[in-house]
This record gives structure tokens, C-alpha cells and sequence, in this order.
């Protein structure tokens, strides 16, 4: 009767193993958005399983892993998102879910995992021409010819064999680190990060790309560009601007501990205000930035406050939830409960302005409290040279506000 229970032991602990690590090397997922739409994304595995990123060309996505009864799931260190899903006897595919609970409701994406699949888009095979046709900028048009037509700027790269990478830059921030394949004429490109899964496929038809956006369960847009190494977006000042002398409404925003927020302790000081959400990818990217800037200048005197719209209504949940996001992601300056996660609730709270068209917006108030200069989203990481341009163009700026250009 011992051997045979400890047999059968053995044999559940075999069987848990099998079923519970994931292979090294690169896996090749696809979110079954709808019943027409799959995007693709990677996972890179070290150790067998023990480090698991989520891979968007140079953006690696430390996921925290966990075992559910029979179940894997990673859980994004900052969004609050998860994937979850069960290996088959083999442990070279899987089944499983992408779970959002950035979402006003919970949604659940249905995923398949594949093992020693190292492309993004298994389909793009080496045509003619071998060479990149791609590289370069472009002036990109989403959703041309309608009411609701965008301009934004393509920024593209090959890589080795059918590799390309890149990023949308638009006027309320970027699209961050998108990769794919190139064959021929075409180009398929996506990027995966927890709160947003996109897809971007073109041709190119004589001088002009012609193709397909693909957001969420149910967004999807036409595009076109042509090359233009001199393309710019509108001039920020045009965008959001100070239309009064109004003060900024604090009424309704709360403070981590759960007092009251107002601006009194900022009088006499050059303030910050990161107009952001813990559900936004490039207000993530703007954090790292805010905190190299606290970390330079709170000693002349800088405050940086985040005001954070969240999804949901429960005010005690949310607190906490804001609480760790600051901890994970080593915020080290103010984070404060401004509102729900709704362009018209941060608008009404800054009725100096024409209104808040994007998140992040970050504001600069001078010592006075009037505001200097306003930044409507945010070019981040992935954008290269925009990057560079707006983070030394806000850092001159609060450095004037400082008086430290004397």
C-alpha cells in the first residue's frame, strides 16, 4: 500500500512538473481578439521558466510568475493585467487568457502560446526585395478623408533577415515599441504591454504605404503615408492652452492617505502637474523622466505632483492600488487621487484651460501658480529623437522657471 501511494506521489509530482515549466527560448503568442482579429506577441523564457519577459523589440517586460493549481500567471510589474494559461502534456503549447483589469469591466482575451517560434509573424518570408524599403520617416495619415481623420509621424527600422521595428508618434504621445516582419511589399508590426494590444499591417503601393490599424476587441482604422524625412506634428501650443486666469479645482482629489489635496503647500514654488492614469503606458514612460527631474531639481525648490484618474469607483481600493503602483514602480515624488479615468473630469478640474485632450498632460506652474508651459501627451523612449527633443525642451523650461539661466 506505501509503494503504491508513493508511486502515485511520484507520478502527480511528475506530472505537475511537466505541466508547470515553461521551455527556454522564444514563444510565439496570439490574442484572439474577435473571430477575425489575432495579434501576435512574444515571450522570451531564461531558465526554464523562472525569468519571463514580454517582448516588444527593445522593450523587455520583466513578468512576475506564479503557479495556480495548474495554471501559469505572469502578472505585468505595473499595469495591473495578467496572463494566465495551462501547458499541454508536451509543454510546447499552451492555452490560457489576457486578463485587463485596467477595464471598467474585467476583460478576458482568449490566447495561444507556441514554443521555438522565433518570429513575431511566422508567415514573412525573405522576398524580393531583400533589401529595406521601409526605413525612414513617415507622414502618416490614420483614417484619411473622414471627420476623424489623425496625422502622426512613422518612424521605422529593419533589422536582421525580416526584422522591423518601430513607433507611431502622434500629437497626444506614441504608440512605443512596436515589432514585426517584412516581406516584399508588406509589414505586419504589434505591441502587447498589458493595457493595450495593437496591430499594424501595411503594402506599399507605389511611393505610399496603404494599410490596417487594429486596437483592442473592436477599433480599426485605414492608414496611409509617404516618406518624409521634414515631417512635423502641430505645434503644442495649439493644442492645449490657458484661455483664463482660473485655479485649478482640487475639491475632489484625495491624497494617498486619504486627506484632502489642495496647492497651498506648492505657493511660492515651481510646480509640476502630471496629468496621468496607472492604466496609461506612455504616462509610465513620463514617470521615469518625472522622477530624473525630482531627483535634480527638488533641491531648487521643484515639486512634482501626479494626479492620478483610475478606473473605477471605489475610492478605498483605489487609494491602495495607487499606493503600490508608486512602490513598484519607485515613484518618488507626490501621486494624488484626482478623479475617474475621463478626459471631461480632468478638463473640469483645469477650467484655465481650452481642456485636457490627453493623458499625460503635464502642466508648469510658476511661483506666482500661473501656468508657464503646458505639454499635451508625451513622446516617449521609442520615438528617439522626439524623445530627446521634449524631455531637454521641459528641462530648459523648468530650469527658467527656477532662475537657474542667469
Amino acid at each position: 500500500m506505501k509503494s503504491f501511494l508513493s508511486l502515485a506521489l511520484i507520478m502527480v509530482s511528475l506530472f505537475s512538473s511537466a505541466h508547470t515549466k515553461m521551455k527556454t527560448g522564444m514563444w510565439q503568442g496570439e490574442l484572439a481578439m474577435n473571430d477575425r482579429l489575432f495579434i501576435p506577441f512574444q515571450l522570451k523564457v531564461e531558465q526554464e521558466g523562472k525569468k519571463i519577459y514580454v517582448v516588444n523589440d527593445a522593450e523587455e517586460i520583466l513578468m512576475k510568475s506564479q503557479l495556480k493549481k495548474d495554471s501559469i500567471c505572469l502578472h505585468f510589474p505595473i499595469q495591473d493585467a495578467d496572463v494566465v494559461f495551462q501547458l499541454d502534456e508536451n509543454g510546447q503549447t499552451a492555452k490560457g487568457y489576457w486578463i485587463n483589469h485596467n477595464k471598467k469591466v474585467k476583460q478576458r482575451i482568449p490566447l495561444t502560446l507556441s514554443w521555438n517560434v522565433a518570429m513575431r509573424f511566422p508567415n514573412m518570408r525573405p522576398t524580393k526585395p531583400l533589401e529595406s524599403i521601409f526605413d525612414g520617416t513617415w507622414e502618416v495619415t490614420f483614417q484619411p478623408g473622414t471627420k476623424e481623420e489623425e496625422k502622426a509621424i512613422g518612424i521605422f527600422k529593419a533589422g536582421k533577415d525580416t526584422e522591423i521595428a518601430g513607433t507611431f508618434l502622434t500629437e497626444t504621445g506614441d504608440y512605443r515599441f512596436l515589432a514585426g516582419n517584412r516581406s516584399g511589399m508588406h509589414f505586419s508590426m504589434s505591441t502587447f504591454n498589458g493595457s493595450w494590444a495593437m496591430l499594424f499591417e501595411t503594402e506599399l503601393q507605389s511611393d505610399t504605404l496603404k494599410g490596417k490599424f487594429y486596437s483592442g476587441v473592436s477599433y480599426a482604422s485605414d492608414w496611409i503615408a509617404v516618406r518624409n524625412p521634414d515631417a512635423r506634428l502641430r505645434n503644442e501650443a495649439y493644442l492645449t492652452y490657458v484661455v483664463n486666469d482660473q485655479k485649478v479645482n482640487t475639491s475632489d482629489m484625495i491624497q494617498l492617505n486619504g486627506s484632502p489635496f489642495s496647492l497651498k503647500s506648492t505657493q511660492g514654488k515651481v510646480t509640476v502637474l502630471q496629468i496621468m492614469g496607472t492604466w496609461c503606458p506612455n504616462c509610465l514612460d513620463e514617470v521615469h523622466f518625472m522622477n530624473q527631474l525630482h531627483k535634480q531639481y527638488e533641491q531648487y525648490g521643484l515639486e512634482i505632483i501626479a494626479l492620478a484618474y483610475e478606473v473605477g469607483t471605489n475610492k478605498k481600493q483605489t487609494l491602495k492600488k495607487l499606493k503600490a503602483f508608486k512602490k513598484k514602480i519607485g515613484m518618488e515624488y507626490a501621486l494624488v487621487l484626482a478623479g475617474q479615468s475621463s478626459k471631461d473630469v480632468a478638463s473640469a478640474q483645469f477650467p484655465m484651460l481650452n481642456g485636457i485632450m490627453s493623458f499625460p498632460t503635464t502642466i508648469i506652474l510658476g511661483k506666482d501658480g500661473k501656468v508657464l508651459h503646458v505639454h499635451t501627451g508625451y513622446s516617449g523612449p521609442a520615438t528617439g529623437v522626439a524623445h530627446k527633443e521634449l524631455t531637454d525642451k521641459i528641462q530648459l523650461e523648468i530650469e527658467g522657471a527656477l532662475d537657474l539661466l542667469k
